[in-house]
């Protein structure tokens, strides 16, 4: 439930509010007759300008547009703190070099904090599960994350959609790379495991071996489109995606402190719910109604 969601169904007294409320459309009605009566005297009418805005309308749509930066603020450093969480658990000891690579990431990838950690958990979580090393899961997490924003600026595609492509060739599909020219069909990556003196059949290899040999294969197949973003970080179309991660980057480190603020009033809410006083009360209720039927 969104926070002033909460605050209606609890019934909490607005009523100071709503007096600021009225008391700022007041101001602006105010404010607007004394414009119109200057635009009267310069000859033209504000009404003409503006016409079917009031200035109620304006103090609703300034609340409107807070209440959806905060809670777009909120969701962001939530969203932010649970993929720490990820991070910390699939990567142990080598958690702390993926924060440092992550608060880079922006200025080398274009891609914020919250994306690179999730795009680095994703693939660390699914390098652990074929077996490999925890050394190899930190060093290639990071270069397919990276690599994603690099594809994401070389072939002016969005974010998630390179790094999906990314994560679907390392597990092994092959049409999603295939749209971008990367063939990483069986008969591709066993001609290229031969000119790398690897004799072994791609059949009879472990789940590491091959997701080690898709890995190679990709970053020497996409080698043109590494250090795109940083070659080309102020185009118009890599400007405008920094632009929008900074801004998601503000309005995580905003939310940070809603988060702390609001946390503890909703806990004690839940506190509430789960007293013992709460329960009698509900029980209470329920054997009134009880009674009366």
């Amino acid at each position: 439930m969104k926070l002033f969601e909460l605050f209606a169904t609890l019934r909490l007294d607005s009523s100071e509010f709503d007096t600021g409320i009225q008391e700022a459309a007041r101001q602006g009605r105010s404010l607007g007759d004394e414009l119109e009566g200057q635009s009267q005297r310069a000859g033209s009418s504000w009404k003409e300008v503006f016409k079917g805005i009031t200035a109620s309308d304006m103090v609703k749509q300034a609340i409107e547009a807070a209440k959806q930066f905060a809670e777009e603020s909120i969701s962001l450093a939530s969203n932010l703190a649970e993929v720490q969480n990820v991070v910390d658990v699939t990567f142990g000891e080598g958690a702390d070099t993926i924060n440092a690579w992550a608060k880079t990431a922006k200025s080398s990838f274009g891609m914020s904090e919250l994306k690179a950690k999730q795009y680095t958990g994703t693939i660390g979580a699914m390098l652990k599960s074929m077996g490999m090393a925890d050394d190899e899961v930190v060093s290639m997490s990071t270069n397919l994350a990276g690599l994603a924003g690099d594809m994401a600026s070389f072939y002016n595609l969005d974010y998630d959609m390179a790094f999906d492509k990314i994560r679907s060739g390392l597990a092994g599909e092959t049409e999603p790379l295939r749209q971008l020219g990367v063939n990483m069909s069986v008969a591709n990556l066993e001609a290229y495991a031969m000119s790398k003196g690897i004799t072994k059949a791609y059949d009879a290899m472990t789940q590491a071996e091959q997701a080690t040999l898709r890995y190679n294969y990709l970053l020497d197949a996409t080698a043109d489109a590494q250090g795109d973003f940083a070659r080309t970080s102020d185009s118009y179309a890599n400007a405008t995606k920094l632009l929008s991660e900074n801004i998601d980057t503000l309005k995580a480190q905003i939310g940070e402190g809603l988060v702390d603020a609001i946390t503890p009033v909703i806990n004690m809410i839940n506190g509430l719910f789960e007293s013992d006083a709460f329960q009698a009360n509900m029980d209470s209720i329920s054997d009134t109604l009880n009674d009366e039927t």
